[in-house]
């Protein structure tokens, strides 16, 4: 796959929460346990946190008590973002052939890269999108960036600027430059 290939976009099986079985933990805890723990965590629950929210759309106030505090939740999924998993765990849930036991958590994973997509670089969302994980993405997939192509459009733009050229180009030329630099304003709770 080239640079700027894009994988047709797919959507993974919504499903209701449930917490996290034995055999999905066993998978996902490797990955997810940080290397300076600091303080005892029960990590598994505050991964159920995560993923209750992120499935339910509902806001972070409005976690069951049996899952811990809502805060404590957000600080760790907004850590786990700044510690960099969600590119290795959106790639292991992208492939369609042999997902290895990551079919179940695909849908939890993508819900919690698009609750804090916001917060993360955007080559990681830009990631998702090429991925063609369309539940990762915090907008519709038109709305996102197109680095490449912006780039192109950056060195015309001198032309822009050109008195000899035609107004009506300037005025393409620009609009073509924002459409290609994506919608940020977009980037809403985008169902």
């Amino acid at each position: 796959m080239s640079l700027y290939q894009r994988l047709p976009h797919r959507r993974a099986a919504p499903h209701v929460w449930s917490p996290l079985t034995d055999a999905e933990w066993s998978r996902l805890e490797p990955l997810v346990t940080p290397r300076n723990p600091g303080r005892p965590t029960d990590r598994r629950r505050l991964w159920d946190a995560i993923f209750w929210v992120a499935c339910s759309r509902k806001p972070w106030r409005e976690l069951p008590e049996h899952l811990g505090k809502p805060d404590t939740a957000h600080r760790a999924l907004r850590r786990a973002g700044q510690a960099g998993i969600f590119p290795t765990l959106l790639l292991l849930v992208s492939d369609d052939r042999d997902l290895g036991g990551w079919e179940a958590l695909r849908w939890r994973i993508c819900r919690a890269v698009r609750r804090i997509a916001k917060l993360l670089p955007l080559a990681v969302t830009l990631m998702a999108n090429r991925l063609g994980l369309r539940d990762a993405l915090p907008c519709a997939p038109e709305k996102l960036p197109w680095p490449a192509l912006s780039e192109n459009i950056r060195r015309i733009a001198p032309l822009i600027q050109s008195p000899t050229l035609f107004a009506t180009v300037a005025a393409e030329l620009r609009l073509l430059h924002r459409l290609l630099a994506g919608d940020f304003r977009a980037w809403r709770r985008f169902e």
